[in-house]
């Protein structure tokens, strides 16, 4: 019998693909969706859907009852109120973690996926590795902490692993298509070089990390990173996307103070209620002041992980897919 898990935030970016990679291996998976998500995607594979809000008890007890894995990665990334993110990245986690205590006790695995604003900035000069303290600087982070918290408290009956991605990048992820629509439009940003300022990893190598480490037994009731096991600066990771999509050809550089005024622009449209977007003056010096870097030995000695894709080899294939849908 091929294995049955639950994957929630399935209509995400790291969801689907993790998705894509579960229905490749035959497994059998229930979608935990809003029913106001848009699953089109995810109807072109063999997926059962249970609709829920977070506060919904009974469709969650439906969703957990006989999976033989939980994969939680729904939550809330964007700008949102305090109680916005409470209630979905907190609130939503205990109320699984209860449903799979009282309704499937049998369960084999529950993988919380955390992130990096989890933990924090890395201090100056070093990659910061899970016996850190954790120093969230967003309430996104101080609530995905909290949601650990919940998993964390439940370890002493509920096998269960904590994953913390860093930013992830590849095809169907927003940013990374904003950003090779501009390039493609020969306007490239010139960020100054500051020297390593963020871990990265390619989410198809993020989704084997997720599944390998759900199936190890060494991995229960441990927190891990998983990156491709580098430090990069935002210059070169422009650079190398701008080979990719326009090559040797002549472009527009877009300076930095260009982009900090758009920042600024893109703060008072939040402001006045006219935009939502997570990009602002905060996110602009969360990139380019604060060190983001992470190590990832934990995972390569608990379990193997060992990323397949290099930058340039994500970056490749990321632009080929916007080149050819097919491929997303």
């Amino acid at each position: 019998m091929p294995p049955k898990a639950l994957v929630t935030g399935a209509t995400g970016f790291i969801g689907s693909h993790l998705v894509e990679t579960l229905a490749a291996r035959n497994w059998e998976i229930t979608c935990l969706v809003r029913p106001t998500s848009r699953i089109r995607f995810l109807k072109s594979f063999p997926v059962r859907f249970v609709e829920s809000q977070p506060e919904e008890l009974k469709s969650l007890e439906k969703a957990v009852r006989d999976q033989n894995y939980v994969f939680h990665l729904a939550g809330r990334i964007r700008s949102a109120k305090r109680e916005v993110y409470e209630r979905a990245n907190h609130l939503l986690t205990r109320n699984l973690i209860q449903m799979c205590l009282s309704w499937n006790p049998k369960l084999q695995r529950f993988v919380f996926i955390s992130s990096i604003s989890a933990a924090g900035p890395s201090l100056p000069g070093r990659y910061m590795d899970e016996n850190d303290p954790c120093a969230p600087t967003s309430e996104y982070g101080r609530s995905k902490l909290r949601g650990e918290g919940a998993v964390r408290e439940a370890w002493p009956s509920l096998p269960a692993t904590i994953i913390r991605p860093p930013n992830v990048y590849g095809p169907r992820q927003q940013e990374t298509e904003l950003l090779i629509k501009i390039i493609s439009q020969r306007i490239v940003p010139l960020l100054k070089d500051r020297g390593e300022k963020t871990s990265l990893i390619y989410v198809k190598d993020l989704v084997d990390g997720i599944i390998q480490a759900a199936l190890s037994p060494r991995t229960i009731n441990q927190v891990y990173y998983l990156t491709d096991g580098k430090g990069y600066s935002w210059r070169k990771i422009i650079l190398i996307m701008k080979k990719y999509v326009l090559g040797d050809s002549i472009f527009l550089p877009l300076p930095e103070e260009t982009i900090y005024l758009s920042a600024w622009l893109t703060d008072v449209l939040k402001k006045a209620g006219i935009v939502k977007s997570y990009f602002g003056r905060r996110a602009w010096r969360a990139m380019t002041q604060t060190a983001w870097l992470f190590s990832s030995s934990k995972a390569e000695k608990h379990f193997g992980f060992q990323p397949k894709f290099s930058l340039e080899a994500g970056i490749k294939e990321t632009v080929e897919s916007y080149r050819n849908p097919i491929m997303l």
